[in-house]
């Protein structure tokens, strides 16, 4: 497996103060792998496809391209319950789906961010299975981003580029895709309920890829809401100190009237593919 990579001091010190599982004088993360394995093995259903999702969740955290909820980095497998989670989140780090970034050749890895999304939904679904010990009915996961003023910096862009609301745009367009193949795919494996009108009329209405829109009309629904732009500054830190969720790379002296105004144009753009409220758009 992949060694994870700390490029920021105060990460280290984040993951060392806030999510590393100590006791007492007994230290049991040795290492952020240590960490992420734990999560892992203690999320991921005992069962024939155990190691193959626990290869899958690993490769996606040490990669920096999914971040768990904060409540599962410190009590999942660390001797603490996590039976009261409820609506938890994960987070996509949109710098790190930037394939050969500073360079002409700079690009979103979309695939690969859509796999990522479809993935987080399986990393919260198996959450709340193990927190619940079961299916207790649909809730809401919180699947969100950080990193996005990261991302535009590695594709060469500027977050008060005309591009920077485009660019948001399609990414809600790529987690919309992602979340809901990951939803639709637990479905058929695992089971959920009758999609209503309703849901699927704000599917259509907001471009969600007919096949998928389809399918969840046929086989029904998992979750009553998939995605979430949300601050978490602290999940932020630990991903080497990315930028947190759409918010710009702040300069001394502060925001700037031109920078708040294209931040406000950005969550516009992503508004329409985004279940629950934008509670970051304000400021």
């Amino acid at each position: 497996m992949r060694t994870t990579r700390f490029t920021h001091p105060a990460a280290v010190d984040a993951w060392d103060q806030w999510f590393r599982w100590r006791e007492l004088d007994c230290l049991h993360d040795r290492t952020i792998d240590a960490t992420w394995s734990r999560v892992a093995q203690a999320v991921a259903p005992h069962d024939g496809a155990h190691a193959h999702w626990v290869r899958r969740y690993l490769d996606a955290f040490s990669r920096w391209q999914l971040v768990p909820d904060e409540r599962l980095l410190i009590g999942a497998g660390a001797g603490a319950s996590i039976a009261a989670l409820q609506a938890p989140c994960a987070l996509l780090n949109v710098a790190a789906f930037v394939v050969a970034p500073g360079t002409a050749q700079a690009r979103l890895d979309e695939d690969r961010f859509i796999d990522t999304a479809a993935l987080a939904v399986r990393l919260l679904d198996d959450a709340l299975l193990a927190a619940r010990g079961g299916w207790a009915g649909a809730g809401n996961l919180r699947i969100g981003l950080i990193g996005f003023a990261d991302a535009l910096t590695r594709l060469g862009r500027d977050y008060h580029d005309t591009g920077a609301p485009e660019f948001a745009a399609r990414l809600g367009a790529l987690l919309d895709h992602g979340t809901l193949q990951g939803m639709a795919e637990l479905v058929i494996e695992r089971g959920g309920e009758p999609a209503s009108a309703a849901r699927l009329d704000r599917l259509r209405a907001r471009g969600s890829p007919p096949a998928l829109v389809a399918q969840i009309g046929r086989a029904g629904t998992r979750h009553a809401g998939l995605t979430a732009i949300e601050s978490h500054p602290r999940l932020a830190l630990l991903a080497n100190g990315a930028s947190d969720a759409l918010a710009p790379r702040t300069r001394a002296g502060g925001e700037t009237a031109a920078v708040a105004a294209t931040r406000q144009a950005v969550h516009r753009a992503i508004a329409p593919w985004i279940d629950q409220p934008l509670l970051a758009a304000a400021g």
